[in-house]
């Protein structure tokens, strides 16, 4: 079991809880603590910004250390807003380290790694915010040659509040940040609850979403190598060597077909992945994700019972009107009226399995598109063997 600090500001209620609800599915793994600095407002005045002092962050970290964990990061943005500049979190993490022999990092460090990962350029930028802050990210990250092309903010200045804020509001200032330009949207606050939504949103605007919470997440789990999709979360949580090739080889089914979604499921407990969450998808335009579902208990499914016990691809031109009926949701809220299915078995056991949807009608599917599932199926079986998945 790893053992990760975080130092986490004072008037915070958002990150603890939305943490430990996004690090449950890896629970077996690794644990986080916290420890706190006063902090009560956000503003570029000399009071405000005089709360995020290195010595008592790293006194903090002292204090975290007597706990004997594996790392220790500072989850709070102000380098990035506040004037102080990079050289601030790289300090701060460097003194963290000395005085804990530790490893250490903040938010704003995990944010730049993960732009610097996905080769982002340009970007907007979302948060709770007055004018003194938002007007610092924006010199902040263009100070390091980034392109902000547009923010939006919520001319709020006590911490406390940002947390309160209503999902419906936060959604309402990430549609007015999103511009065509933009390759993402960067949210540089760790007291915002985004994470609540980023699936749902990262859908509806069709890019990702680098959220405070969930970057400083996603780099504490790389420096103690955890190293899992989070499912539910967010694409770069997500995202997976492995399940990325999957999903390529889902979005050239979905081409040959013509169809309107491809999912793949797995069930490999010790990569986080479970059959009723689907873990890679490609959709069609103006098609819903089923990833952003897990409602139904796949193994419990007519459908799937048969295919586990056929051993066979499920073929179904009428889903209304199959023999094997194929999940009401599926069809009443997902519009499904064609589908296929085909299995992986490992042994006795059904391991994972290619569904191909379509939406438009019922369809009668063609031989060549029955190979190219069979195909699609075998070359995935390859690649999770190829990858130590599967044996």
């Amino acid at each position: 079991m790893k053992k990760v600090g975080f130092i986490v500001p004072s008037s915070n209620t958002a990150l603890e809880p939305i943490t430990v609800s996004m690090a449950s599915q890896v629970a077996d793994r690794v644990s986080f603590h916290f420890s706190r600095v006063t902090v009560q407002t956000l503003d570029t005045d000399e009071k405000s910004v005089g709360q995020f002092n290195t010595d008592k962050m790293v006194a903090s970290a002292v204090l975290l250390n007597d706990a004997d964990l594996d790392a220790i990061l500072w989850n709070g943005t102000s380098g990035s807003w506040s004037g102080r500049g990079l050289q601030a979190d790289v300090t701060l993490s460097a003194e963290m380290e000395t005085a804990t022999g530790l490893p250490s990092s903040t938010s704003t460090l995990a944010q730049i790694e993960v732009l610097e990962q996905y080769g982002v350029k340009r970007f907007s930028l979302a948060g709770p915010y007055v004018d003194g802050p938002t007007q610092g990210l924006v010199n902040f990250y263009k100070g390091l040659g980034y392109d902000v092309v547009k923010t939006s903010q919520m001319n709020e200045r006590a911490n406390v509040a940002f947390a309160n804020t209503p999902l419906s509001r936060i959604k309402e200032l990430i549609r007015e940040a999103d511009s065509p330009e933009a390759e993402c949207i960067v949210v540089a606050c760790t007291n915002w609850p985004v994470a609540l939504v980023i699936d749902e949103m990262e859908a509806e605007i069709g890019k990702p979403i680098y959220d405070s919470i969930c970057v400083t997440l996603w780099k504490a789990l790389r420096m103690v190598n955890v190293k899992v999709p989070i499912h539910g979360w967010g694409k770069l949580l997500r995202d997976d060597p492995m399940l990325e090739k999957i999903n390529v080889a889902l979005a050239r089914l979905l081409e040959s077909c013509s169809a309107s979604r491809t999912t793949f499921r797995l069930d490999l407990p010790e990569r986080n992945c479970h059959v009723d969450t689907v873990c890679a998808e490609a959709c069609a335009p103006g098609i819903k994700q089923l990833k952003l579902d897990s409602s139904l208990n796949q193994r419990a499914l007519g459908t799937v019972q048969w295919i586990e016990t056929s051993r066979r691809v499920l073929v179904q031109g009428d889903c209304a009107n199959a023999e094997v009926p194929p999940p009401k949701a599926l069809m009443g809220v997902y519009g499904v009226k064609a589908q296929m299915l085909a299995p992986l078995h490992q042994g006795d056991h059904l391991t994972a399995w290619i569904s191909v949807h379509y939406v438009p009608s019922t369809r009668e599917w063609k031989e060549q598109e029955i190979q190219g599932l069979e195909n699609t199926m075998e070359d995935v079986k390859k690649l999770l063997i190829e990858e130590n998945w599967i044996s």
